[in-house]
């Protein structure tokens, strides 16, 4: 008997259910003259949140990336009065597609990735100028203390760690350095590509690989510490910068561009910084002048890079 009350409770409740929500969902007009495109949603969604989203190519770790551009998009955020957060994705996500994608409107990145991505309309804003004052930096290839290893041309037969293959200074200053050795990849006992310049020391400190290619500055750095030597030494390249993708308002591609040139890390902005004499733009941003990066242009070609 109880059993049977208790189902006749429950369909009556099903029952009740069904109706309210039968007229709960006839209640509901649907206007399609209040519909909106895809293009008027994306501008709703920007006026309502007004962020701007900051990509970067791995220089060290993700979290010591974060911790140093951090301060520089709050910096930008006081000097244009436009919102920034930094979007961070997995090394072999190709920033220049996610620029292309709108997935992020700005981005600090090397020259060839400045390059790959000029087939999407994305444009450099401003160059960074580095320790030495100018516009350039080296590449710095290294090996062990007691390697036997001592010039270029003793790593035939070796292994060689690079940075991410759309580095600059990690990979494609490190191939132009094997290129004028006429040492050809083939010729190395292997090769591999790292995630970050820190991964590719590692690689050698913890005897993995036999030479390491790594940015100049951290070069010197772990020579200084007594943990490397250097054995090969870049001529100056350009250095890498900040971009915008293609699409932003000219006002704000000109508003962020302006902040930049007035930023100086080393004069009144630099106590709100995070170690930033190790970036690759320590003494802030100059303007461009012409095609900075004409040099890389044949190499790029040549080694098959664009892709």
């Amino acid at each position: 008997m109880l059993r049977k009350l208790w189902l006749a409770t429950i369909l009556t409740l099903l029952v009740v259910l069904l109706v309210v929500g039968c007229q709960k969902t006839n209640s509901i007009t649907i206007k399609l003259e209040k519909t909106v495109s895809a293009d008027q949603l994306k501008q709703m969604v920007k006026s309502k949140t007004n962020y701007y989203y900051v990509g970067f190519d791995w220089r060290l770790s993700p979290s010591e990336d974060v911790k140093r551009y951090t301060p520089l998009l709050n910096y930008l955020e006081r000097q244009t009065g436009y919102n920034f957060r930094l979007r961070v994705f997995p090394q072999n996500v190709d920033i220049a597609k996610e620029m292309s994608e709108g997935r992020v409107q700005f981005s600090i990145i090397g020259p060839l990735s400045v390059l790959r991505a000029e087939k999407y309309g994305v444009k450099s804003l401003v160059i960074g100028i580095t320790e030495n004052g100018t516009s350039s930096y080296r590449t710095m290839i290294v090996t062990q203390r007691d390697s036997s290893i001592n010039k270029i041309q003793d790593l035939r037969g070796r292994t060689l760690a690079f940075s991410s293959r759309t580095s600059t200074q990690g990979y494609l200053i490190p191939r132009i350095m094997l290129a004028q050795a006429k040492i050809d990849l083939s010729e190395l006992a292997s090769f591999e590509s790292f995630q970050s310049y820190e991964d590719a020391a590692n690689a050698v400190l913890g005897g993995r690989f036999d030479a390491a290619a790594l940015q100049d500055t951290l070069a010197e750095k772990l020579a200084a510490e007594g943990l490397v030597k250097i054995i090969a030494v870049s001529d100056y390249f350009p250095s890498g910068g900040i971009a915008v993708a293609s699409g932003i308002d000219p006002v704000t591609a000109a508003a962020v561009q302006k902040a930049l040139l007035n930023f100086q890390p080393q004069g009144k902005d630099r106590d709100d910084l995070y170690q930033w004499n190790n970036s690759e733009m320590p003494k802030g941003f100059a303007a461009l002048e012409g095609d900075p990066y004409a040099v890389y242009r044949p190499w790029i070609k040549k080694f098959g890079l664009l892709n």
